[in-house]
């Protein structure tokens, strides 16, 4: 499906409304870790049940699907059983995502009589525009850029991170080197200060880069072998 352009600082934007309109349907001050699934039930009005859609050879790739009409979000049951809370926690987040940014454009693409208008999340098809601002939205909407500047100026101080080694000159018990292989470090630093328990150390690497708070300086790009 083809969708508009949209930057980031507007899909930011859109996460952020979702959030007050969680707070102001529950009464809940919204707080890490972010609650994905009462989020989908009780600030959107969706339901949200669990297929086994590895089941299903055409859709063996699926991760998740949001079912417009029905308002709907499936997630591949996989997820809960293979207990990757911080893929299952941000599959979600990226179906509300497709909810809150997408959801108008499905009509104009097609109608399938037995499923109703859908958008399915297949990872084959990761890199598309329509997954990677669902991805955007779910890292706002997961790791809010308030919270995340929060903890990382509690864990680390005001300055931003820049990362001029690529191995670890010292690691310890009270401190560690900041260097490209130590990401995980960093990661799950920020993850227990700000108490993003439902994000796995890779998403939040990639939200501190994205918000300018870890810069890589080295030629070296980061891997998530480790994470």
């Amino acid at each position: 499906m083809r969708v508009p352009f949209l930057q980031k600082s507007e899909i930011a934007k859109e996460a952020r409304e979702v959030l007050e309109t969680y707070n102001v349907r529950t009464g809940i001050k919204v707080k890490p870790p972010i609650p994905v699934e009462d989020i989908i039930e009780r600030g959107l009005d969706l339901r949200l049940d669990f297929i086994d859609f590895d089941r299903y050879p055409a859709m063996s790739d699926v991760l998740g699907a949001t079912y417009v009409e029905k308002r709907l979000v499936c997630i591949n049951q996989a997820l809960l059983e293979d207990h990757l809370e911080g893929r299952f926690s941000f599959t979600c987040a990226h179906e509300i995502g497709h909810w809150a940014l997408h959801r108008h454009y499905v009509a104009c693409h097609g109608f399938q009589p037995k499923e109703g208008r859908r958008i399915l999340c297949r990872t084959s098809q990761a890199k598309a525009p329509i997954e990677w601002q669902a991805d955007t939205f779910a890292s706002c909407l997961l790791m809010p850029e308030e919270m995340v500047r929060k903890a990382f100026k509690q864990t680390f101080g005001s300055s931003s991170i820049e990362l001029v080694n690529v191995e670890s000159s010292y690691a310890g018990p009270l401190c560690f080197d900041p260097s490209v292989a130590n990401w995980p470090l960093i990661a799950e630093s920020i993850i227990e200060s700000g108490l993003f328990r439902n994000v796995s150390k890779q998403a939040m690497m990639i939200r501190l880069q994205d918000l300018q708070l870890v810069r890589n300086a080295t030629s070296r790009p980061i891997g998530w072998a480790r994470g």
